[in-house]
């Protein structure tokens, strides 16, 4: 049976131009990536606070509710290199909300360390933004798309919350012919 990734991060503010020194870029703040199989079982998962070597900004806290105390203690972004590593490889389809922004994030992170080549990138970046587009001809934010699937959207921007939700409106998209899968 065939498995796929599912990516969220939370992160201390947006994607800057990408000319933009990667020290000045935002940094991940929470991380959820499963892998899932085609009847949409999950099957394992990482899932991690990261602590960023910056404040969390007070408007990403009051998007988040992740605050500075919820990641003093967690481990920073290399000390979880090897688990992502790990639980991505020899995997090829990945899948997320908005997939420049999350792929990007974790390109950032990997950048700061010189590891961007050394990471198992699946070759496949499914975002379901530009999936769903057809549905409305617009980009759908989560909250949208799952009104259109049907799935009860809980309050975003947290990682795990995010991809589980996701996932479900992944499947509605199957349904539709619009997640570019044959199953």
């Amino acid at each position: 049976m065939k498995t796929y990734l599912a990516l969220d991060t939370e992160t201390t503010g947006l994607l800057r131009p990408e000319a933009t020194a990667v020290h000045l870029q935002p940094f991940i703040i929470e991380i959820y990536i499963c892998k899932f199989d085609d009847d949409f079982n999950i099957l394992g998962a990482v899932e991690t606070f990261i602590k960023p070597p910056v404040p969390i900004p007070d408007e990403i806290t009051k998007i988040t509710g992740i605050t500075n105390d919820m990641v003093l203690n967690a481990p920073t972004f290399i000390e979880v290199y090897d688990a992502l590593v790990d639980f991505v490889c020899g995997e090829d389809t990945i899948y997320a909300q908005n997939c420049t922004f999350d792929i990007g994030m974790l390109r950032n992170e990997l950048a700061r360390h010189d590891l961007v080549t050394n990471f198992p990138w699946p070759k496949n970046h499914k975002c379901t933004v530009e999936l769903s587009f057809p549905l409305k001809n617009k980009r759908l934010s989560l909250e949208k798309l799952c009104a259109e699937a049907g799935v009860e959207y809980e309050k975003g921007h947290r990682a795990k919350n995010d991809v589980l939700m996701m996932i479900d409106c992944i499947k509605f998209l199957r349904k539709e012919g619009l997640d570019g899968c044959l199953i």
